[in-house]
């Protein structure tokens, strides 16, 4: 449990951070970024949502009308988990290269150093590479969670599938974030998930707490900066330890 609890101290620790001297004009695109992307797929989910409901009345039969709070319970949570990955996708796919920024910003901040200066041209240049490292995480949950998505064909184990998507959700999201101070030091993709694998219970506290705060209304809108900074000071003060 200290461990769970640690990955939650690094997120919330994230809000404090973004208010610092030298990292709020970082913030900015983001959290506009941010607010843009949710109210658009809020905008699609209400649609789906309806869509689903009008459907499910028609298709139920009297006799099993009791059954429809219980189903439609677990497509709602579904359908939110589905939501909030989706969300964190395409939001850190978009503000990938103002992300990366930010997590330097927060770097130079919690250890008192400035990386090297680098021209716009350079900035610039570096953003296929920063959204390309995005997909690379994007296609590792992509070719998992299709194993956990047959986990809901199968009469009866939606209540485990659903349980079964937050948690790798959780890591997936721990994984997305840690990538950008990674990335920023040229550590791989791939080298940055073998070393999660060594504070396991420390990333998933850091991951349920981002998708729980992406659920409540107004404090989701700083999620995404929030949570660089919070797996910026994560990656610095556990992983070098290594």
């Amino acid at each position: 449990m200290k461990q769970i609890f640690a990955g939650m101290h690094y997120f919330i620790s994230g809000f404090s951070l973004i208010t610092k001297p030298g990292i709020k004009r970082y913030v900015f695109m983001p959290l506009l970024i941010n607010a843009l992307v949710f109210i658009s797929l809020f905008l699609v989910f209400r649609h789906y949502v309806s869509l689903f409901n009008n459907w499910f009345a028609l298709y139920l039969p009297v006799w099993l009308q009791w059954l429809s709070a219980i189903l439609w319970l677990l497509f709602i949570i579904s359908f939110i988990l589905f939501f909030i990955t989706t969300f964190v996708i395409f939001a850190n796919i978009i503000s990938a290269p103002f992300n990366s920024l930010l997590s330097e910003a927060v770097e130079n901040y919690l250890c008192g150093k400035t990386f090297p200066p680098r021209s716009l041209f350079a900035n610039i240049k570096d953003i296929p590479r920063i959204i390309g490292r995005q997909f690379a995480v994007l296609i590792y949950y992509a070719l998992r969670m299709l194993l956990v998505l047959i986990l809901f064909l199968i009469p009866l184990t939606q209540p485990i599938a659903t349980i079964v998507w937050f948690l790798f959700s959780a890591w997936f999201v721990t994984l997305t974030y840690l990538d950008y101070p990674s990335d920023n030091h040229r550590v791989s993709f791939f080298a940055t998930k073998n070393q999660l694998r060594d504070y396991r219970l420390t990333g998933f506290g850091f991951g349920i707490s981002v998708l729980v705060v992406t659920m409540i209304p107004g404090l989701n809108l700083l999620v995404i900066p929030a949570a660089v900074a919070g797996a910026t000071e994560f990656w610095l003060r556990v992983f070098p330890k290594k």
